[in-house]
Protein backbone atom coordinates (compact mmCIF):
# COMPACT_ATOMS: atom_id res chain seq x y z
CA UNK A 1 0.00 0.00 0.00
CA UNK A 2 1.32 3.50 -0.85
CA UNK A 3 2.46 5.68 2.04
CA UNK A 4 1.21 9.26 1.90
CA UNK A 5 2.91 11.56 4.46
CA UNK A 6 3.84 15.22 4.46
CA UNK A 7 6.43 14.97 7.16
CA UNK A 8 4.30 17.20 9.39
CA UNK A 9 3.27 16.25 12.91
CA UNK A 10 -0.25 17.18 13.88
CA UNK A 11 -1.39 17.70 17.47
CA UNK A 12 -5.09 18.34 17.20
CA UNK A 13 -7.22 19.88 19.92
CA UNK A 14 -4.31 21.55 21.69
CA UNK A 15 -5.11 25.06 20.51
CA UNK A 16 -8.76 25.49 21.31
CA UNK A 17 -9.72 22.24 22.99
CA UNK A 18 -11.73 20.83 20.08
CA UNK A 19 -11.29 17.01 19.70
CA UNK A 20 -10.49 16.97 15.99
CA UNK A 21 -9.04 13.40 16.23
CA UNK A 22 -12.45 12.00 17.05
CA UNK A 23 -13.98 14.04 14.21
CA UNK A 24 -11.36 12.71 11.76
CA UNK A 25 -11.76 9.09 12.92
CA UNK A 26 -15.54 9.30 12.62
CA UNK A 27 -15.28 10.84 9.16
CA UNK A 28 -12.83 8.16 7.96
CA UNK A 29 -15.03 5.45 9.47
CA UNK A 30 -18.02 6.84 7.62
CA UNK A 31 -15.95 6.85 4.44
CA UNK A 32 -14.86 3.18 5.02
CA UNK A 33 -18.17 1.57 4.10
CA UNK A 34 -16.78 0.15 0.84
CA UNK A 35 -13.59 -1.07 2.57
CA UNK A 36 -15.66 -2.91 5.16
CA UNK A 37 -17.78 -4.45 2.42
CA UNK A 38 -14.68 -5.57 0.52
CA UNK A 39 -13.12 -7.04 3.68
CA UNK A 40 -16.28 -9.02 4.45
CA UNK A 41 -16.39 -10.14 0.80
CA UNK A 42 -12.78 -11.33 0.94
CA UNK A 43 -13.39 -13.24 4.19
CA UNK A 44 -16.50 -14.85 2.69
CA UNK A 45 -14.68 -16.19 -0.38
CA UNK A 46 -11.58 -17.13 1.60
CA UNK A 47 -13.74 -19.24 3.88
CA UNK A 48 -15.21 -20.94 0.82
CA UNK A 49 -11.72 -21.61 -0.56
CA UNK A 50 -10.48 -22.94 2.78
CA UNK A 51 -13.49 -25.26 3.05
CA UNK A 52 -12.90 -26.69 -0.43
CA UNK A 53 -9.22 -27.18 0.36
CA UNK A 54 -10.15 -29.02 3.55
CA UNK A 55 -12.51 -31.30 1.62
CA UNK A 56 -9.99 -31.83 -1.19
CA UNK A 57 -7.28 -32.77 1.33
CA UNK A 58 -9.62 -35.25 3.01
CA UNK A 59 -10.44 -36.84 -0.35
CA UNK A 60 -6.75 -37.17 -1.25
CA UNK A 61 -6.09 -38.82 2.12
CA UNK A 62 -9.02 -41.18 1.60
CA UNK A 63 -7.77 -42.09 -1.88
CA UNK A 64 -4.33 -42.93 -0.51
CA UNK A 65 -5.86 -45.18 2.12
CA UNK A 66 -8.12 -46.96 -0.37
CA UNK A 67 -5.37 -47.51 -2.93
CA UNK A 68 -3.52 -49.67 -0.41
CA UNK A 69 -6.29 -52.29 -0.59
CA UNK A 70 -7.97 -51.86 -3.99
CA UNK A 71 -6.92 -55.22 -5.47
CA UNK A 72 -7.82 -58.74 -4.41
CA UNK A 73 -4.19 -59.43 -3.49
CA UNK A 74 -4.13 -56.43 -1.14
CA UNK A 75 -7.64 -56.73 0.23
CA UNK A 76 -8.09 -60.46 0.79
CA UNK A 77 -6.43 -62.02 3.81
CA UNK A 78 -5.55 -65.69 3.39
CA UNK A 79 -3.67 -68.09 5.62
CA UNK A 80 -1.88 -71.34 4.81
CA UNK A 81 -1.21 -74.03 7.40
CA UNK A 82 0.75 -77.25 7.10
CA UNK A 83 -0.07 -80.41 9.02
CA UNK A 84 3.68 -81.03 9.41
CA UNK A 85 5.75 -77.85 9.63
CA UNK A 86 8.95 -79.89 9.82
CA UNK A 87 8.28 -80.84 6.19
CA UNK A 88 6.70 -77.67 4.84
CA UNK A 89 5.49 -74.20 5.81
CA UNK A 90 3.60 -71.80 3.57
CA UNK A 91 2.10 -68.35 3.22
CA UNK A 92 -0.85 -67.21 1.11
CA UNK A 93 -1.95 -63.89 -0.36
CA UNK A 94 -5.28 -62.69 -1.67
CA UNK A 95 -4.95 -64.60 -4.96
CA UNK A 96 -4.97 -67.95 -3.19
CA UNK A 97 -8.04 -70.15 -3.39
CA UNK A 98 -9.45 -71.80 -0.29
CA UNK A 99 -8.55 -75.47 -0.63
CA UNK A 100 -6.74 -78.43 0.89
CA UNK A 101 -3.66 -79.83 -0.89
CA UNK A 102 -1.40 -82.81 -0.39
CA UNK A 103 2.24 -81.89 -0.88
CA UNK A 104 4.88 -84.60 -1.25
CA UNK A 105 8.55 -83.58 -1.13
CA UNK A 106 10.96 -86.09 -2.66
CA UNK A 107 14.10 -83.99 -2.31
CA UNK A 108 15.18 -80.48 -1.42
CA UNK A 109 17.04 -78.15 -3.71
CA UNK A 110 20.65 -77.65 -2.76
CA UNK A 111 23.81 -76.11 -4.13
CA UNK A 112 27.01 -77.87 -5.22
CA UNK A 113 29.89 -78.06 -2.71
CA UNK A 114 33.40 -79.43 -3.37
CA UNK A 115 35.94 -79.88 -0.57
CA UNK A 116 39.66 -80.53 -0.96
CA UNK A 117 39.97 -83.61 1.26
CA UNK A 118 43.51 -84.46 0.17
CA UNK A 119 45.49 -81.27 0.71
CA UNK A 120 45.41 -79.49 4.05
CA UNK A 121 47.48 -76.82 5.78
CA UNK A 122 48.12 -76.37 9.47
CA UNK A 123 48.11 -72.60 9.03
CA UNK A 124 45.97 -70.74 6.50
CA UNK A 125 48.90 -68.33 5.98
CA UNK A 126 51.25 -71.12 4.84
CA UNK A 127 52.37 -71.08 1.22
CA UNK A 128 50.52 -73.59 -0.96
CA UNK A 129 52.88 -73.44 -3.96
CA UNK A 130 56.54 -72.72 -4.59
CA UNK A 131 56.03 -72.06 -8.29
CA UNK A 132 53.65 -70.04 -10.40
CA UNK A 133 50.58 -72.13 -11.21
CA UNK A 134 47.00 -72.04 -12.48
CA UNK A 135 43.80 -72.86 -10.62
CA UNK A 136 40.88 -73.47 -13.01
CA UNK A 137 37.26 -74.27 -12.24
CA UNK A 138 33.87 -74.14 -13.95
CA UNK A 139 30.32 -73.31 -12.95
CA UNK A 140 27.26 -74.39 -14.93
CA UNK A 141 29.57 -75.14 -17.86
CA UNK A 142 31.40 -71.78 -17.80
CA UNK A 143 35.15 -72.06 -17.09
CA UNK A 144 37.24 -69.59 -15.07
CA UNK A 145 41.02 -69.49 -14.60
CA UNK A 146 43.20 -67.81 -11.95
CA UNK A 147 46.97 -67.27 -12.02
CA UNK A 148 48.45 -68.30 -8.67
CA UNK A 149 51.88 -66.83 -7.90
CA UNK A 150 54.59 -68.70 -6.03
CA UNK A 151 54.27 -68.19 -2.28
CA UNK A 152 50.51 -67.71 -2.34
CA UNK A 153 48.82 -68.85 0.88
CA UNK A 154 45.50 -70.68 1.22
CA UNK A 155 43.77 -67.61 2.63
CA UNK A 156 45.10 -65.55 -0.29
CA UNK A 157 43.76 -68.13 -2.78
CA UNK A 158 40.35 -67.88 -1.10
CA UNK A 159 40.46 -64.09 -1.45
CA UNK A 160 41.48 -64.37 -5.13
CA UNK A 161 38.55 -66.66 -5.92
CA UNK A 162 36.02 -64.47 -4.09
CA UNK A 163 37.36 -61.28 -5.68
CA UNK A 164 37.36 -62.60 -9.24
CA UNK A 165 34.85 -60.25 -11.00
CA UNK A 166 33.86 -62.88 -13.57
CA UNK A 167 32.88 -65.63 -11.13
CA UNK A 168 32.28 -64.11 -7.70
CA UNK A 169 28.51 -64.03 -8.18
CA UNK A 170 28.50 -67.74 -9.11
CA UNK A 171 31.18 -69.44 -7.03
CA UNK A 172 32.47 -68.65 -3.56
CA UNK A 173 35.42 -70.08 -1.65
CA UNK A 174 35.96 -70.63 2.04
CA UNK A 175 38.26 -72.53 4.38
CA UNK A 176 37.06 -75.37 6.57
CA UNK A 177 39.10 -76.47 9.59
CA UNK A 178 38.82 -80.16 10.51
CA UNK A 179 40.57 -79.57 13.82
CA UNK A 180 44.11 -79.92 12.60
CA UNK A 181 44.21 -78.56 9.07
CA UNK A 182 42.58 -75.98 6.83
CA UNK A 183 41.00 -77.22 3.58
CA UNK A 184 39.70 -75.29 0.57
CA UNK A 185 35.99 -75.51 -0.09
CA UNK A 186 34.17 -74.27 -3.21
CA UNK A 187 30.42 -73.92 -3.42
CA UNK A 188 27.99 -72.78 -6.09
CA UNK A 189 25.86 -69.78 -5.25
CA UNK A 190 22.70 -71.18 -6.85
CA UNK A 191 20.73 -74.30 -6.11
CA UNK A 192 19.62 -76.69 -8.83
CA UNK A 193 20.99 -79.72 -10.60
CA UNK A 194 22.41 -77.68 -13.48
CA UNK A 195 24.42 -75.34 -11.28
CA UNK A 196 27.43 -77.59 -10.74
CA UNK A 197 31.01 -76.70 -9.80
CA UNK A 198 34.01 -78.57 -11.20
CA UNK A 199 37.82 -78.37 -10.98
CA UNK A 200 38.94 -78.45 -14.60
CA UNK A 201 41.93 -80.07 -16.31
CA UNK A 202 43.65 -76.71 -16.85
CA UNK A 203 44.56 -76.63 -13.16
CA UNK A 204 48.37 -76.89 -12.57
CA UNK A 205 48.33 -76.05 -8.86
CA UNK A 206 49.74 -79.14 -7.13
CA UNK A 207 47.39 -80.68 -4.60
CA UNK A 208 44.39 -78.79 -6.05
CA UNK A 209 43.40 -80.75 -9.13
CA UNK A 210 40.07 -82.55 -9.55
CA UNK A 211 41.27 -85.77 -7.91
CA UNK A 212 41.98 -83.90 -4.67
CA UNK A 213 38.35 -82.74 -4.25
CA UNK A 214 35.23 -84.60 -3.16
CA UNK A 215 31.67 -83.56 -3.99
CA UNK A 216 30.49 -83.25 -0.37
CA UNK A 217 27.10 -81.85 -1.38
CA UNK A 218 25.55 -82.58 -4.75
CA UNK A 219 23.70 -79.90 -6.72
CA UNK A 220 20.09 -80.87 -7.08
CA UNK A 221 16.66 -79.39 -7.72
CA UNK A 222 13.69 -79.64 -5.41
CA UNK A 223 11.20 -82.34 -6.41
CA UNK A 224 7.58 -82.22 -5.31
CA UNK A 225 4.14 -83.54 -6.16
CA UNK A 226 0.99 -81.50 -5.57
CA UNK A 227 -2.23 -83.44 -5.05
CA UNK A 228 -0.61 -86.49 -6.66
CA UNK A 229 0.59 -84.62 -9.73
CA UNK A 230 2.64 -85.55 -11.71
CA UNK A 231 1.18 -89.03 -11.58
CA UNK A 232 4.26 -91.02 -12.69
CA UNK A 233 6.28 -92.61 -9.92
CA UNK A 234 9.48 -90.97 -11.14
CA UNK A 235 7.85 -87.74 -12.31
CA UNK A 236 8.19 -84.57 -10.21
CA UNK A 237 7.63 -80.85 -10.33
CA UNK A 238 11.17 -79.46 -10.13
CA UNK A 239 12.44 -76.06 -9.03
CA UNK A 240 15.93 -74.73 -8.34
CA UNK A 241 14.81 -73.34 -4.98
CA UNK A 242 13.14 -74.47 -1.79
CA UNK A 243 10.86 -71.42 -1.81
CA UNK A 244 8.28 -72.05 -4.50
CA UNK A 245 5.64 -69.44 -5.37
CA UNK A 246 4.59 -70.43 -8.90
CA UNK A 247 2.87 -73.79 -8.37
CA UNK A 248 -0.30 -72.78 -6.51
CA UNK A 249 -1.77 -69.33 -7.21
CA UNK A 250 -1.13 -66.96 -4.33
CA UNK A 251 0.69 -69.60 -2.24
CA UNK A 252 4.40 -69.62 -1.40
CA UNK A 253 5.76 -73.00 -0.30
CA UNK A 254 8.83 -73.19 1.92
CA UNK A 255 10.25 -76.71 1.70
CA UNK A 256 11.99 -77.92 4.85
CA UNK A 257 12.36 -81.69 4.62
CA UNK A 258 11.50 -84.80 2.66
CA UNK A 259 8.02 -86.06 3.47
CA UNK A 260 4.28 -85.65 2.89
CA UNK A 261 2.04 -83.00 4.45
CA UNK A 262 -1.42 -81.54 4.06
CA UNK A 263 -1.65 -77.83 3.24
CA UNK A 264 -4.85 -75.96 4.06
CA UNK A 265 -5.55 -72.53 2.55
CA UNK A 266 -8.33 -70.57 4.23
CA UNK A 267 -9.76 -67.05 4.24
CA UNK A 268 -9.25 -64.87 7.30
CA UNK A 269 -12.75 -63.42 7.43
CA UNK A 270 -12.04 -61.39 10.57
CA UNK A 271 -9.21 -59.54 8.82
CA UNK A 272 -11.40 -58.93 5.77
CA UNK A 273 -14.16 -57.61 7.99
CA UNK A 274 -11.67 -55.17 9.53
CA UNK A 275 -10.89 -53.82 6.07
CA UNK A 276 -14.58 -53.47 5.25
CA UNK A 277 -15.02 -51.47 8.46
CA UNK A 278 -12.02 -49.33 7.45
CA UNK A 279 -13.63 -48.65 4.06
CA UNK A 280 -16.95 -47.69 5.64
CA UNK A 281 -15.26 -45.41 8.18
CA UNK A 282 -13.32 -43.68 5.38
CA UNK A 283 -16.55 -42.98 3.51
CA UNK A 284 -18.26 -41.76 6.68
CA UNK A 285 -15.43 -39.33 7.45
CA UNK A 286 -16.06 -37.61 4.12
CA UNK A 287 -19.82 -37.65 4.62
CA UNK A 288 -19.46 -36.10 8.09
CA UNK A 289 -17.17 -33.40 6.74
CA UNK A 290 -19.66 -32.55 4.01
CA UNK A 291 -22.45 -32.38 6.60
CA UNK A 292 -20.38 -29.96 8.67
CA UNK A 293 -19.54 -27.78 5.67
CA UNK A 294 -23.15 -27.60 4.46
CA UNK A 295 -24.93 -27.42 7.84
CA UNK A 296 -28.30 -25.64 7.95
CA UNK A 297 -29.40 -24.43 11.40
CA UNK A 298 -32.88 -24.45 12.94
CA UNK A 299 -33.60 -21.02 11.44
CA UNK A 300 -32.92 -22.42 7.95
CA UNK A 301 -29.72 -20.40 7.73
CA UNK A 302 -27.13 -22.23 5.68
CA UNK A 303 -23.38 -22.34 6.16
CA UNK A 304 -20.87 -20.91 3.70
CA UNK A 305 -20.87 -24.13 1.58
CA UNK A 306 -24.58 -24.87 1.66
CA UNK A 307 -25.74 -25.44 -1.90
CA UNK A 308 -22.20 -25.33 -3.31
CA UNK A 309 -22.37 -27.33 -6.51
CA UNK A 310 -18.82 -28.71 -6.14
CA UNK A 311 -19.57 -30.13 -2.71
CA UNK A 312 -22.93 -31.39 -3.95
CA UNK A 313 -21.17 -33.23 -6.80
CA UNK A 314 -18.80 -34.93 -4.35
CA UNK A 315 -21.67 -35.89 -2.07
CA UNK A 316 -23.82 -37.27 -4.89
CA UNK A 317 -21.01 -39.19 -6.58
CA UNK A 318 -20.02 -40.89 -3.34
CA UNK A 319 -23.62 -41.81 -2.65
CA UNK A 320 -24.02 -43.23 -6.16
CA UNK A 321 -20.98 -45.47 -5.73
CA UNK A 322 -22.09 -46.90 -2.39
CA UNK A 323 -25.67 -47.42 -3.57
CA UNK A 324 -25.16 -48.75 -7.11
CA UNK A 325 -24.27 -52.14 -8.56
CA UNK A 326 -20.55 -52.78 -8.91
CA UNK A 327 -19.01 -51.88 -12.27
CA UNK A 328 -18.95 -54.95 -14.50
CA UNK A 329 -21.03 -56.96 -12.03
CA UNK A 330 -24.37 -58.57 -12.87
CA UNK A 331 -27.30 -59.43 -10.63
CA UNK A 332 -27.44 -63.06 -9.59
CA UNK A 333 -30.12 -65.29 -11.10
CA UNK A 334 -30.86 -68.06 -8.61
CA UNK A 335 -32.66 -70.15 -11.23
CA UNK A 336 -29.80 -70.27 -13.69
CA UNK A 337 -26.97 -69.71 -11.24
CA UNK A 338 -25.64 -67.01 -13.55
CA UNK A 339 -24.38 -63.68 -12.27
CA UNK A 340 -22.49 -62.39 -9.24
CA UNK A 341 -23.72 -63.65 -5.90
CA UNK A 342 -23.05 -60.20 -4.41
CA UNK A 343 -23.19 -57.12 -6.61
CA UNK A 344 -24.23 -54.32 -4.20
CA UNK A 345 -23.13 -53.25 -0.74
CA UNK A 346 -26.69 -53.48 0.55
CA UNK A 347 -26.55 -57.26 0.01
CA UNK A 348 -23.78 -57.35 2.60
CA UNK A 349 -25.77 -55.37 5.17
CA UNK A 350 -24.17 -52.00 4.37
CA UNK A 351 -26.69 -49.16 3.94
CA UNK A 352 -27.19 -45.44 4.57
CA UNK A 353 -28.97 -44.31 7.73
CA UNK A 354 -32.02 -42.42 6.41
CA UNK A 355 -33.46 -41.53 9.83
CA UNK A 356 -33.13 -37.73 10.12
CA UNK A 357 -33.53 -37.94 13.90
CA UNK A 358 -30.66 -40.37 14.21
CA UNK A 359 -27.18 -39.33 15.38
CA UNK A 360 -25.76 -41.31 12.45
CA UNK A 361 -28.09 -39.80 9.86
CA UNK A 362 -26.50 -39.88 6.41
CA UNK A 363 -23.76 -42.29 7.49
CA UNK A 364 -23.11 -45.81 6.24
CA UNK A 365 -24.13 -48.46 8.75
CA UNK A 366 -23.06 -52.10 8.88
CA UNK A 367 -25.43 -54.86 9.89
CA UNK A 368 -22.88 -57.13 11.58
CA UNK A 369 -25.04 -60.26 11.30
CA UNK A 370 -25.70 -59.80 7.58
CA UNK A 371 -22.03 -59.15 6.87
CA UNK A 372 -20.96 -62.20 8.85
CA UNK A 373 -23.50 -64.34 6.98
CA UNK A 374 -22.22 -63.02 3.62
CA UNK A 375 -18.60 -63.76 4.52
CA UNK A 376 -19.53 -67.24 5.66
CA UNK A 377 -21.67 -67.93 2.58
CA UNK A 378 -19.21 -66.77 -0.10
CA UNK A 379 -16.18 -64.84 1.12
CA UNK A 380 -14.65 -64.74 -2.38
CA UNK A 381 -17.76 -62.99 -3.74
CA UNK A 382 -17.50 -60.43 -0.92
CA UNK A 383 -13.82 -59.89 -1.72
CA UNK A 384 -14.62 -59.40 -5.42
CA UNK A 385 -17.30 -56.81 -4.70
CA UNK A 386 -14.77 -54.73 -2.81
CA UNK A 387 -11.53 -55.38 -4.66
CA UNK A 388 -12.02 -56.98 -8.09
CA UNK A 389 -9.64 -55.49 -10.64
CA UNK A 390 -9.39 -56.25 -14.36
CA UNK A 391 -11.53 -59.37 -13.99
CA UNK A 392 -13.39 -59.86 -17.25
CA UNK A 393 -16.11 -62.09 -18.63
CA UNK A 394 -18.36 -62.45 -21.67
CA UNK A 395 -22.05 -63.24 -21.78
CA UNK A 396 -21.66 -64.92 -25.18
CA UNK A 397 -19.90 -68.16 -26.08
CA UNK A 398 -19.01 -66.53 -29.41
CA UNK A 399 -16.35 -64.39 -27.76
CA UNK A 400 -13.94 -64.54 -24.80
CA UNK A 401 -12.48 -61.77 -22.68
CA UNK A 402 -8.67 -61.96 -22.88
CA UNK A 403 -7.27 -58.98 -20.99
CA UNK A 404 -7.56 -55.28 -20.21
CA UNK A 405 -5.19 -52.49 -19.20
CA UNK A 406 -5.46 -50.98 -15.73
CA UNK A 407 -5.91 -47.22 -16.01
CA UNK A 408 -6.88 -47.37 -19.71
CA UNK A 409 -9.78 -49.79 -19.99
CA UNK A 410 -12.90 -48.39 -18.34
CA UNK A 411 -14.54 -50.87 -15.96
CA UNK A 412 -18.10 -51.84 -16.76
CA UNK A 413 -20.02 -53.38 -19.65
CA UNK A 414 -18.79 -53.15 -23.25
CA UNK A 415 -20.93 -54.05 -26.25
CA UNK A 416 -18.97 -56.01 -28.85
CA UNK A 417 -20.10 -56.55 -32.44
CA UNK A 418 -18.06 -58.28 -35.14
CA UNK A 419 -18.76 -59.64 -38.62
CA UNK A 420 -17.19 -62.70 -40.23
CA UNK A 421 -16.98 -63.06 -44.01
CA UNK A 422 -14.90 -65.64 -45.77
CA UNK A 423 -13.74 -67.01 -42.44
CA UNK A 424 -12.12 -63.72 -41.34
CA UNK A 425 -13.25 -60.74 -39.27
CA UNK A 426 -14.01 -57.93 -41.71
CA UNK A 427 -15.36 -55.41 -39.18
CA UNK A 428 -15.70 -54.98 -35.43
CA UNK A 429 -16.79 -52.34 -32.95
CA UNK A 430 -16.76 -52.03 -29.19
CA UNK A 431 -19.38 -49.68 -27.78
CA UNK A 432 -20.06 -48.57 -31.35
CA UNK A 433 -16.47 -47.39 -31.84
CA UNK A 434 -13.91 -48.82 -34.22
CA UNK A 435 -11.22 -51.12 -32.89
CA UNK A 436 -8.13 -53.00 -34.04
CA UNK A 437 -8.47 -56.45 -35.62
CA UNK A 438 -5.61 -58.95 -35.64
CA UNK A 439 -6.61 -62.44 -36.72
CA UNK A 440 -9.38 -63.47 -34.35
CA UNK A 441 -8.42 -60.86 -31.72
CA UNK A 442 -10.30 -57.57 -31.31
CA UNK A 443 -8.65 -54.76 -29.31
CA UNK A 444 -10.20 -51.48 -28.17
CA UNK A 445 -8.48 -48.44 -29.69
CA UNK A 446 -6.62 -45.90 -27.58
CA UNK A 447 -8.79 -43.06 -26.35
CA UNK A 448 -11.98 -45.12 -26.16
CA UNK A 449 -13.64 -46.59 -23.06
CA UNK A 450 -12.45 -50.04 -24.18
CA UNK A 451 -8.86 -48.87 -24.76
CA UNK A 452 -6.49 -51.86 -24.51
CA UNK A 453 -9.22 -54.44 -23.91
CA UNK A 454 -8.66 -57.65 -25.90
CA UNK A 455 -11.48 -59.95 -26.95
CA UNK A 456 -11.04 -63.22 -28.84
CA UNK A 457 -13.64 -64.27 -31.40
CA UNK A 458 -14.45 -67.95 -30.82
CA UNK A 459 -16.82 -68.37 -33.76
CA UNK A 460 -15.36 -67.75 -37.22
CA UNK A 461 -18.35 -68.91 -39.26
CA UNK A 462 -19.69 -66.18 -41.57
CA UNK A 463 -22.21 -63.96 -39.84
CA UNK A 464 -22.65 -61.08 -37.40
CA UNK A 465 -22.02 -61.72 -33.71
CA UNK A 466 -22.86 -59.60 -30.68
CA UNK A 467 -22.15 -59.89 -26.99
CA UNK A 468 -21.36 -57.97 -23.84
CA UNK A 469 -17.91 -58.15 -22.30
CA UNK A 470 -17.74 -56.97 -18.70
CA UNK A 471 -14.67 -55.75 -16.82
CA UNK A 472 -15.15 -55.77 -13.06
CA UNK A 473 -13.96 -53.17 -10.61
CA UNK A 474 -14.60 -53.43 -6.88
CA UNK A 475 -16.13 -50.66 -4.83
CA UNK A 476 -12.79 -49.69 -3.28
CA UNK A 477 -11.16 -49.19 -6.67
CA UNK A 478 -14.23 -47.38 -8.00
CA UNK A 479 -14.20 -45.04 -5.00
CA UNK A 480 -10.43 -44.46 -5.27
CA UNK A 481 -10.73 -43.64 -8.98
CA UNK A 482 -13.52 -41.17 -8.25
CA UNK A 483 -11.32 -39.52 -5.61
CA UNK A 484 -8.58 -39.23 -8.23
CA UNK A 485 -10.94 -37.55 -10.70
CA UNK A 486 -12.36 -35.16 -8.14
CA UNK A 487 -8.95 -34.08 -6.80
CA UNK A 488 -6.96 -33.99 -10.05
CA UNK A 489 -4.60 -31.01 -9.87
CA UNK A 490 -5.74 -29.74 -13.28
CA UNK A 491 -9.22 -31.07 -13.99
CA UNK A 492 -10.60 -31.87 -10.52
CA UNK A 493 -13.90 -30.09 -9.87
CA UNK A 494 -12.88 -28.97 -6.38
CA UNK A 495 -9.53 -27.66 -7.59
CA UNK A 496 -11.16 -25.70 -10.41
CA UNK A 497 -13.75 -24.13 -8.10
CA UNK A 498 -11.13 -23.34 -5.46
CA UNK A 499 -8.96 -21.63 -8.08
CA UNK A 500 -11.94 -19.49 -9.05
CA UNK A 501 -12.49 -18.60 -5.40
CA UNK A 502 -8.80 -17.78 -4.98
CA UNK A 503 -9.01 -15.48 -8.02
CA UNK A 504 -11.95 -13.67 -6.41
CA UNK A 505 -9.97 -13.35 -3.15
CA UNK A 506 -6.91 -12.03 -5.00
CA UNK A 507 -8.96 -9.49 -6.98
CA UNK A 508 -10.78 -8.42 -3.83
CA UNK A 509 -7.47 -8.00 -2.03
CA UNK A 510 -6.30 -5.67 -4.80
CA UNK A 511 -9.49 -3.63 -4.39
CA UNK A 512 -8.95 -3.55 -0.61
CA UNK A 513 -5.41 -2.25 -1.04
CA UNK A 514 -6.63 0.42 -3.46
CA UNK A 515 -9.37 1.45 -1.04
CA UNK A 516 -6.92 1.50 1.88
CA UNK A 517 -4.64 3.79 -0.13
CA UNK A 518 -7.59 6.10 -0.89
CA UNK A 519 -8.64 6.23 2.76
CA UNK A 520 -5.08 6.88 3.91
CA UNK A 521 -4.81 9.80 1.50
CA UNK A 522 -8.28 10.98 2.54
CA UNK A 523 -7.25 10.90 6.21
CA UNK A 524 -4.00 12.79 5.50
CA UNK A 525 -5.93 15.52 3.72
CA UNK A 526 -8.45 15.73 6.57
CA UNK A 527 -5.67 16.13 9.06
CA UNK A 528 -4.05 18.86 6.97
CA UNK A 529 -7.34 20.73 6.73
CA UNK A 530 -8.21 20.35 10.41
CA UNK A 531 -4.68 21.33 11.34
CA UNK A 532 -5.09 24.53 9.31
CA UNK A 533 -8.51 25.09 10.87
CA UNK A 534 -7.10 24.57 14.33
CA UNK A 535 -4.31 27.04 13.58
CA UNK A 536 -6.87 29.61 12.46
CA UNK A 537 -9.04 29.00 15.51
CA UNK A 538 -5.99 29.35 17.69
CA UNK A 539 -5.25 32.75 16.14
CA UNK A 540 -8.83 33.83 16.79
CA UNK A 541 -8.58 32.55 20.32
CA UNK A 542 -5.42 34.57 20.77
CA UNK A 543 -7.09 37.72 19.38
CA UNK A 544 -10.06 37.07 21.64
CA UNK A 545 -7.80 36.79 24.62
CA UNK A 546 -6.02 40.04 23.69
CA UNK A 547 -9.32 41.87 23.31
CA UNK A 548 -10.48 40.56 26.66
CA UNK A 549 -7.28 41.88 28.23
CA UNK A 550 -7.67 45.30 26.61
CA UNK A 551 -11.31 45.56 27.66
CA UNK A 552 -10.41 44.62 31.20
CA UNK A 553 -7.67 47.28 31.18
CA UNK A 554 -10.06 49.98 29.94
CA UNK A 555 -12.58 49.03 32.61
CA UNK A 556 -9.96 49.37 35.33
CA UNK A 557 -8.79 52.69 34.00
CA UNK A 558 -12.29 54.22 33.92
CA UNK A 559 -13.01 53.15 37.43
Amino acid sequence: MADYTSGAIYFTGLGNGTDFDSIIEATVEAESVRLNQLTEWEEYWQEKSDSLEELNTALVSMRSSLESMDTVTEFAEKSASSSDTSVLSATADGDAVDASHTIEINQLAQNDIWTNTTTGHSDSADSITSTDAVFAFSYAGEEYSLDVSAGTSLSELVDMINANPDSKSDVRATMINDGSEYHLQLYGMDMGEDNTVAITANTTLAGYDAADFENTQIAQSAEIKVDGYPTGADEWITRDTNTISDVLDGVTLSLANVGITTLNVTTDTDAIKDKIVEFVESVNEIRLLIQELTYVDDDAAGSVMTGNYGVDIVKQNLQNITASKGLGFSYYDSDSGIGDYYSTLSQLGISTDADESSETYGQLLIDEDELDDALETDSDAVIDLFAASEEGSSDSSDMTYVSSVDGLTSPGDHDVVYEISGGVIISATINGESCTIDGNTITGDYGTDASGMEVRANTMVDGVYTGTVSVKQGKIGEMADEMTRLTDSESGILVIIQENYDDIVANTQESIETEEDRLALFEDRLRERYAALEETLSEYDSIDATLDTLINSLTSFSS
